[in-house]
């Protein structure tokens, strides 16, 4: 597939200024293809100064939805014209490659109704000795690649997803009530991938490992207190996924990556850093129990309020 595709960029704050350039530039550097959107999440002066910046380079829209980053990247979908539409964040860059594998992976069955990527860390402070790989996701990363095939998954991240335009804009985009706002951490990503992958017979997604971006975790990020509260809101976050579903069905399929997550990554984990018997891998496995018990310790206080209010 060589039609152009969409790539469209979400962001909100001028302090991320140089890295949404850098973000921008990776993508301008892909051989494959392709149109830039960038959506100025309610911010005019940032707007202003993306223009200014680039002039007719790229597209710089406003979002036109409620304050977040589904509202920008729904106002993305709105200005595509393409088949494909890829996402990526104002605090990434791509490798080269990325979207050309991307598009790749959109190449086959039809059931296939996006994909996204591998996702590594930028650690502006060197990482913490006490960081267990298995927790990756808490500074936006996934977790380590044990093959190179594109295989099926449940969901994948808006930081590097690429969808089917017309399944996309069916199912009316991203949820604007439902997202990363504020202090608010929820899974908009994996609540989009659900509904997509609902909208037809054997439906599914793809997580293609040799697309490859880099996330910026700064400074601020590297602490213990950062860890705890990130895994906290997590587990608020995936009970208000699993409080959306419309049956026992769809709870189930909102938490099944989870449930295998406990059953078998955690403890496969745990039990590496116990036989270290360093401190290094002791450190490791005390942040393991410290972390499950803080996102499930979210996750039920949550579902409680959810449940109460209902």
């Amino acid at each position: 597939m060589n039609a152009p595709v969409t790539v469209g960029v979400a962001c909100y704050s001028e302090a991320r200024w140089n890295l949404l350039i850098e973000t921008i530039a990776s993508v301008r550097s892909q051989d494959h293809p392709h149109r830039i959107v960038v959506s100025v999440d309610h911010n005019r002066p940032l707007f202003e100064r993306l223009r200014n910046h680039y002039g007719d380079e790229i597209e710089v829209v406003e979002n036109r939805f409620q304050r977040g980053a589904s509202g920008s990247r729904n106002t993305i979908g709105l200005a595509a014209t393409t088949p494909l539409i890829a996402f990526l964040d104002d605090d990434t860059y791509a490798e080269p490659g990325w979207l050309a594998a991307l598009v790749s992976a959109m190449c086959g069955p039809a059931e296939v109704v996006g994909a996204g990527g591998r996702i590594l860390p930028v650690w502006h402070r060197a990482e913490p000795r006490w960081f267990p790989g298995e927790f990756g996701w808490v500074i936006g990363a996934t977790l380590p690649e044990t093959g190179a095939d594109p295989r099926p998954a449940r969901n994948v991240w808006a930081a590097s997803m690429i969808v089917r335009r017309e399944v996309f804009v069916a199912v009316g985009g991203f949820n604007p009530d439902f997202g990363k706002v504020g202090d608010v951490s929820e899974p908009e990503d994996t609540e989009l991938c659900l509904r997509m992958a609902r909208t037809a017979p054997g439906a599914y997604w793809l997580h293609v490992p040799a697309a490859v971006i880099r996330h910026h975790v700064p400074a601020e990020r590297s602490s213990v207190g950062f860890f705890l509260r990130r895994c906290w809101l997590e587990g608020r976050g995936k009970a208000g996924l699993a409080a959306l579903g419309r049956n026992s069905s769809d709870r189930a399929a909102a938490l099944s990556e989870e449930s295998s997550y406990l059953r078998r990554v955690l403890p496969r984990g745990l039990r590496a850093y116990l036989r270290q018997g360093d401190a290094r891998g002791l450190a490791r496995a005390g942040m393991v129990v410290a972390g499950v018990a803080s996102t499930g310790l979210g996750f039920a206080l949550q579902l409680a309020r959810v449940g109460l209010a209902r």
